[in-house]
């Protein structure tokens, strides 16, 4: 089932329902407010939509046309300029401010199990580009929510969408006691600015979650890197009697573990936002490959619809 509510300013929220699993999507940035199985709630979150607003940690949002970094706010499309915002450091991230995960969307079509947004966006923030955007919530009975993103714009542009939840399996606490399994063989190893510089084998390393490890066990658990996953791999996420499976049709995954999240806002349940409380997937493809030719990249154009697609399966251990 599928229940809206208005809450106010053109935002509304809408739930859906499949026995055990429920989630809340708000209009405003698309933002995935909450994902719970028999009520415990996995994602970190606001119960007022307008604490999301300015969100320094993008909490939930749907981030685009470009998620993740383009190194000096600079690139060239076929020959065309494209001067960005540098909002991290001498750099892009998360498209500033024409992000749309900072957008009210529209809600153009829905089912018992399933929710459409819809938005355009005009060309800001140095994105001299309008983008047609859909974003479509399934969630089935036996607990997986798929996002299914569609993306064109009026000129060519990368696209690089993903979703930027923090999860915590326990609902509360230090997330760095979750065991995670990534399948990927390979990472992209970064600059002090996390700016990429090549694509790394993991063996050996602080980065090889292949066969499962803690969070904690190594680095204090701090982590913001893209993953290059294997073919057909899923990741998966344990903690506290709960598993979460991922699946994406990107070809990596960035995992950040929230070392820096914070907001002045209080989160539902009464958390505050803390260093380590939750993780987030993020389904993408590689950071700054508008500067790389050698990085895999995706690029809409007129007339031509990308899309992307991720899954997230809940269930009890």
């Amino acid at each position: 089932m599928i229940l809206f509510k208005d809450l106010g300013e053109g935002v509304k929220s809408a739930t859906l329902t499949q026995g055990d699993f429920s989630a809340t999507v708000l209009s405003y940035g698309c933002i995935l407010q909450s994902f719970k199985i028999a009520n415990r709630d996995v994602v970190l979150g606001f119960d007022n939509w307008k604490s999301y607003i300015g969100c320094s940690s993008y909490m939930g949002e749907v981030v685009g046309p470009f998620a993740n970094r383009i190194a000096g706010a600079h690139f060239t499309l076929e020959g065309k300029e494209f001067e960005l915002e540098k909002n991290n450091g001498n750099n892009s991230l998360h498209s500033g401010s024409k992000n749309f995960g900072n957008k009210k969307f529209e809600i153009a079509g829905y089912s018992d199990s399933s929710v459409t947004f819809s938005l355009i966006s005009q060309a800001e923030g140095g994105f001299d580009v309008v983008h047609e955007v859909m974003v479509t919530y399934m969630l089935s009975e036996d607990g997986i929510l798929t996002l299914d993103y569609q993306l064109s714009s009026d000129s060519p542009c990368p696209a690089n969408m993903t979703n930027h939840s923090y999860f915590n399996l326990k609902g509360k606490g230090d997330i760095r006691d979750h065991r995670l399994i990534i399948p990927a063989s390979s990472y992209i190893r970064v600059d002090d600015e996390l700016i990429p510089i090549s694509v790394d084998p993991v063996d050996d390393t602080d980065f090889d979650f292949r066969s499962g490890a803690l969070i904690g066990d190594r680095r204090n658990g701090a982590y913001d890197h893209c993953f290059v996953l294997d073919d057909d791999g899923a990741l998966v996420a344990e903690c506290d009697g709960i598993r979460l499976t991922m699946r994406t049709t990107c070809p990596g995954v960035q995992l950040y573990t929230g070392e820096f999240l914070e907001d002045e806002n209080i989160m539902k349940n009464g958390l505050k936002p803390a260093s380590f409380s939750g993780f987030c997937l993020e389904s993408e493809y590689y950071p700054d490959f508008p500067n790389r030719p050698d990085f895999k990249g995706l690029y809409s154009a007129a007339g031509a619809i990308v899309h992307f697609s991720t899954s997230y399966k809940l269930e009890k251990l």
